[in-house]
């Protein structure tokens, strides 16, 4: 019943944001010229429209097929704003235009993706429109064996780190602009995104081949993952399970592409309560019994118990 109100939910939802987006992209591109926010829009549209429509409606079976597909979408109309525009909108961005001084998208996509959004949403980019992640998990890798702990923990704080030092580099060593700047400087832009776009790929993809698994960059490495880690801990969706219908067999733990213990938080009957959880779903389709759902309320995480890497 939980599962058949969401998906009706979703489905209104998804009709009225693709009437929504899809007039306005029309309206931009037809009578103000705005030709990226209206490609934007459109893959917008698409992503949590006919795609998110598509989650709604098809069986459970399917249901990570359809979200990857709102994944891949989501991601291009990311992709699409920061190639059109020539902004760069990914945290470096953001740094970049703190040392300028100034205003851009990067501060208003960083405040919505990263630091206020999560609070309420969680972590739900990084599931479902990371441009990222739609490449990596279509990676023909398996899933991990678990958590890898020790000075990996470590890493995410070098990430971001390596994002603060791009951000200086380009502002006061190479003078490019974070927001597309007129004239001579769109190219250097253009290049210096293009450039961010590769850096990101092979960094993300290399980690995943090295650990075999898909989201070893999003664990291990993911400079925004710092900050989502801490804002996501206040979300106000989380999974949740039902104490009545949880056999305790362990297969949500199993499934969880971050690695964490959500038969933990399922065989007490409680809320999903970590920060690393990107509500993409798997942990409650991979459940027998269907006793995990998305819920709604006031709390904070704690430590996330993990599922751990084996030891040799």
């Amino acid at each position: 019943m939980q599962r058949s109100r969401t998906n009706r939910a979703l489905l209104i939802f998804s009709i009225v944001v693709a009437a929504v987006t899809f007039s306005s992209a029309s309206l931009l591109w037809l009578r103000a010229g705005e030709k990226a926010f209206a490609v934007t829009l459109f893959l917008l549209g698409l992503s949590l429209g006919p795609s998110m429509s598509t989650y709604a409606l098809v069986a459970k079976r399917r249901k990570q097929a359809a979200r990857r597909l709102v994944l891949l979408t989501g991601g291009l109309s990311i992709m699409a704003f920061s190639l059109l525009s020539r902004a760069n909108v990914d945290l470096e961005g953001f740094f970049m235009l703190l040392f300028l001084g100034t205003a851009g998208a990067a501060i208003g996509h960083t405040l919505v993706t990263v630091i206020i959004g999560p609070v309420f949403l969680g972590r739900f980019l990084c599931g479902w429109g990371c441009w990222r992640a739609m490449i990596l998990e279509r990676l023909p890798i398996r899933k991990s064996s678990g958590r890898r702990r020790g000075w990996l923990d470590l890493l995410p704080f070098l990430g971001l780190a390596l994002c603060i030092g791009a951000a200086v580099l380009s502002v006061f060593l190479l003078g490019h602009h974070p927001g597309g700047a007129p004239g001579a400087m769109h190219a250097a832009s253009l290049r210096a995104i293009l450039i961010g776009y590769a850096m990101y790929y092979v960094a993300s993809i290399g980690l995943a081949f090295a650990f075999k698994d898909q989201r070893a960059f999003c664990k291990y490495l993911c400079p925004s993952g710092v900050i989502l880690g801490l804002t996501s801990r206040l979300s106000v969706l989380k999974m949740s399970s039902d104490l009545r219908l949880c056999n305790g067999c362990g297969a949500c733990s199993r499934a969880c592409p971050m690695d964490i213990d959500v038969a933990h938080f399922a065989v007490l009957g409680q809320r999903v309560r970590s920060g690393q959880c990107i509500l993409c779903q798997q942990c409650a389709h991979s459940c027998p019994t269907d006793a995990l759902h998305l819920t709604a309320a006031l709390d904070i995480a704690g430590r996330t118990p993990f599922v751990s890497y084996p030891k040799a």
